[in-house]
């Protein structure tokens, strides 16, 4: 009996012992499958970032419209090319994207964020190396590589990424969009200096006056426009560089992390349980019946909350349009300094940047409309009272230091848009569909910069640049007015 009293002893701690190992083994494996989880988090939010600073090159087309329309005025067609007609690029590039938007949300779920994000680099850069050739032919051209083109790769590029994050940062969308879109801000900021530097390396200003408008001025200097179409070959292979890089760095998260058991990549506590995310998918939606909380692109066009988005998106649309495609135009009629002019730009796209996840965890902290009221106040004051910017004549180093503050603040608070209505999208019709919803949305910016694109045409020469200040205060305020009596409880998303 001894002996098997010590035998059945020595089985259990053998059990034991065993037990131990397969529960630090446990352990082990869920430590580094949670490690797994945060860095693959961490690598396709920089992936992202950085496929979205090759698209906020966008941005650069306020300080490459000097040598572009400059080139095609003397060497190319047609020779009366003037600044605010060339908005057009801009315009082109933003309509091709936003109608690129919604079959990207059908393809990325179909092939992947990381296969959509490596077409659109190849779409995008391709049409940035043609433009090599089509600047040289027509300003018309021009508007299908560095337009049509650049815009159906931005498109591609510009959305999946953004819902990427926002997945493996469910709890924080609005810190998720904010940081992809730090990238996308920030682009301007890396290649504004590069195209100075290699375009104008001496620092020359315009001296050609316009016809139509002898404030604007353009370049002639032969050692200038001899660069410009180079400088097209040049971008396009840093884009793809960067591109490849930022898109093999994204994965999607596997089926389980999209459910609310899975551990999010930045832990939260004290919750509003009016805005969670979980609160978001288990509350049904009031209408003639109960549906999922993620609602379908054919049930959000249903819903007034759709439709005061895209208004807002619209009316603040056209306030990027003039202040981001017409800065350098604007700042050339007060200030003769090339390289201060794009070191300005340089710096309001760094505004550009952090200004975005800035409003997004504004909007994480309060809500979606109160950072969006204060986004508008700010952007009516400064966008009202640019034009008072004095001429360097007169004020000397003055008018440079308000030019740079002003334009500093216009590019960090419109910013605030792109991360604002992402959040403000999945939070009012569920993260199932934010990448086609919000794709839909989006192409409210196409309609702006078209809208936009016109105005400036017809009005410009009629109005001045006081005129066209004037018409983007009075957008602004009426968007801030929208948002006061937008109401954002998820709860209220009802289908009619």
């Amino acid at each position: 009996f001894a002996h098997r009293d010590c035998s059945v002893k020595s089985l259990c701690i053998e059990e034991i012992n065993t037990l131990h190992i397969w529960y630090n083994v446990s352990v082990f494996t869920q430590d580094n499958d949670v490690a797994m989880t945060k860095l693959r988090a961490f690598l396709a939010v920089l992936g992202g970032a950085l496929v979205h600073v090759t698209i906020g090159t966008f941005y650069t087309f306020g300080n490459m419209t000097s040598y572009l329309t400059s080139y095609i005025r003397q060497r190319s067609s047609p020779p009366d090319l003037t600044y605010h007609v060339a908005v057009w690029v801009m315009s082109v590039q933003t309509l091709s994207m936003t109608f690129t938007l919604i079959p990207t949300g059908f393809l990325s779920r179909r092939i992947g964020t990381r296969w959509t994000a490596l077409l659109g680099s190849v779409v995008m850069s391709a049409g940035v190396a043609l433009t090599f050739f089509t600047v040289r032919h027509s300003f018309y051209a021009v508007l299908g590589t560095y337009g049509v083109m650049f815009g159906l790769g931005m498109g591609l590029m510009y959305v999946p990424p953004l819902a990427c994050a926002m997945k493996w940062l469910p709890e924080r969308k609005g810190l998720a969009s904010g940081l992809v879109l730090v990238g996308y801000g920030g682009g301007a900021f890396v290649f504004n200096p590069i195209i100075t530097a290699y375009l104008n390396p001496a620092n020359l200003s315009p001296d050609v006056p316009g016809t139509t408008d002898p404030a604007s001025r353009y370049y002639n200097d032969k050692n200038i426009l001899d660069k410009v179409p180079g400088s097209f070959l040049l971008l396009s292979g840093i884009y793809i560089a960067i591109q490849l890089i930022g898109a093999l760095m994204i994965t999607d998260p596997p089926p389980e992390d999209e459910t609310e058991e899975q551990t999010p990549f930045v832990s939260t506590t004290n919750e509003d349980p009016d805005v969670t995310d979980r609160q978001v998918q288990s509350e049904p939606v009031s209408g003639e019946d109960d549906i999922s909380r993620s609602l379908t692109p054919r049930q959000m066009v249903r819903t007034g909350q759709f439709y005061m988005l895209c208004t807002m998106f619209l009316l603040n649309g056209l306030v990027v349009v003039v202040h981001s495609s017409l800065w350098k135009a604007f700042g050339q009629t007060k200030i003769r300094d090339d390289h201060f002019l794009a070191l300005v730009g340089s710096f309001a796209s760094v505004m550009n940047a952090v200004g975005r996840p800035f409003w997004g965890g504004l909007a994480d902290r309060y809500s979606f409309r109160v950072a969006m009221m204060i986004l508008c106040l700010f952007l009516a004051i400064f966008t009202m009272t640019l034009g008072t910017v004095p001429d360097e004549r007169d004020a000397g180093t003055g008018s440079k230091v308000m030019f740079f503050i002003w334009l500093c603040v216009l590019f960090g608070t419109f910013s605030g848009n792109f991360s604002l209505l992402p959040m403000a999208t999945a939070k009012a019709f569920g993260p199932d569909y934010v990448s086609i919803n919000y794709g839909i949305i989006f192409t409210i910016k196409g309609f702006a910069f078209l809208v936009g694109g016109v105005i400036t045409t017809t009005l410009m020469d009629r109005v001045g640049w006081l005129g066209m200040l004037g018409i983007a205060t009075g957008a602004t305020t009426i968007c801030g007015v929208l948002a006061f009596f937008y109401k954002e409880n998820p709860s209220s998303a009802k289908i009619v």
